[in-house]
């Protein structure tokens, strides 16, 4: 297949400028006739991914303080600024397994380790872009929501042999488990693990079984995922629910562990493990998923007041009042602008309140002024309820009980 290189369309996104340059020069050499857009920061290069539709995205992964590679291809997928037919390769210094791990889990088409040459860029590439390059036609029928268009056009490239296969059928799968086609998607899975069983048809299988309520199947196609491939990440955090759903909160609790052993760049994995920590009472182990969980969500604006309550939880159960305290604090700060920062805050000083007796009083008053003037709103409403039955304030959780919020 002949790629059009002159034609497509670049944006690196690099902290250094020295490495912007240099891989524009490298991509002039290698015959991308259009100069490249250019982005220093991560906020920079979602800005121009909003404004923009890219062939090709050179991203550094370590972009200093904030964001990273890593969210910035999360994002840009979740807001539909890339597609099916973007080329997005990720570029690095590092090479921990950590961070190779994270890289990856996020699923670039390539990923490049510094020093990089132009024959290894070349090479990377092309190889990208053959790949990516008959989906275009399916990524235009996405765009547009019309799927069952873009189902027909899937079908054409496997009959013509046009494009990957194996990228063809799993994004058949996808597509059909997405829209509610759990046969398709079953039948597409089933075809494909004839020959070689893949973990991401594995865990297909594993989420229509889901979608049936077949828990015992589900289960089996997550753990046959995961053996056939052990860093498969989504057959993992899949199995965790099933095992939650049962009831098995430890053994869902040893599968987020092992996960997060591998791959602990994930927010929701995170405050999963943080949760199921906290039901199994291992306060120690809720601490440090809620403390982890904070600090991802910090670059991506997405701190909860509840990751501060749960954080704050741990550390009284674990007998460091001084510490929730300032965990109190932090939130405060890091919670300023949100509108329900008062009752997230109340209902910390109620948390501390149950291990430092001297503040009830205070706390309770507190509460009541507040109570004056509106509702608790929903999120904070069944917590309220609970540190007040701790505190033996009976009554005040009885008229919270009666006053639902809206």
């Amino acid at each position: 297949m002949h790629i059009a290189l002159d034609r497509k369309t670049v944006l690196i996104v690099d902290d250094f400028q020295n490495m912007r340059v240099q891989l524009a020069q490298m991509l002039e050499s290698l015959g991308f006739a259009r100069q490249p857009d250019l982005a220093s920061t991560a906020n920079e290069a979602l800005e121009r991914l909003q404004r923009r539709r890219y062939d090709v995205i050179l991203c550094d992964y370590n972009l200093g303080e904030g964001l990273h590679g890593q969210h910035i291809l999360d994002l840009a997928r979740r807001e539909g600024w890339i597609d099916v037919a973007t080329v997005f390769i990720m570029v690095t210094a590092e090479n921990s397994a950590e961070m190779v791990m994270g890289a990856l889990e996020s699923g670039p088409d390539a990923y490049l380790a510094k020093p990089i040459s132009k024959e290894l860029l070349r090479a990377r590439l092309v190889r990208a872009l053959r790949r990516r390059e008959p989906m275009v036609p399916v990524a235009q029928a996405l765009r547009q929501g019309d799927t069952s268009q873009a189902l027909h056009l899937l079908d054409m490239m496997l009959a013509t042999g046009r494009g990957e296969s194996a990228d063809i059928l799993r994004l058949k799968a996808e597509l059909a488990l997405e829209t509610g086609d759990l046969a398709l998607a079953r039948q597409v899975c089933e075809m494909v693990i004839r020959e070689r069983p893949p973990a991401w048809a594995l865990t297909i299988l594993g989420q229509v079984a889901l979608h049936h309520q077949d828990l015992s199947a589900a289960e089996t196609w997550f753990r046959e995922a995961m053996v056939v491939t052990p860093f498969f990440m989504a057959a993992h955090d899949h199995l965790a629910s099933v095992l939650e759903q049962q009831g098995r909160l430890q053994d869902a609790l040893d599968v987020v562990e092992q996960a997060v052993a591998r791959s602990w760049r994930s927010l929701s994995r995170q405050r999963r493990l943080g949760r199921l920590a906290m039901a199994l009472e291992e306060w120690e182990t809720g601490r440090g998923a809620w403390r982890q969980a904070i600090e991802l969500a910090r670059p991506l604006e997405e701190i909860r007041g509840e990751d501060f309550l749960n954080l704050i939880f741990c550390t009284l159960e674990l007998g460091e009042l001084a510490r929730a305290a300032k965990i109190l604090d932090d939130m405060r700060r890091s919670l300023s602008d949100d509108p329900a920062l008062r009752w997230w805050s109340i209902l910390g000083r109620l948390h501390l309140a149950v291990h430092d007796p001297d503040d009830k009083e205070a706390a309770l008053d507190a509460l009541d002024g507040i109570m004056l003037r509106a509702l608790p709103p929903i999120q904070v409403h069944q917590g309220l309820i609970a540190v007040l039955l701790r505190l033996n304030e009976v009554t005040r959780a009885e008229l919270l009980r009666q006053n639902l919020p809206t």
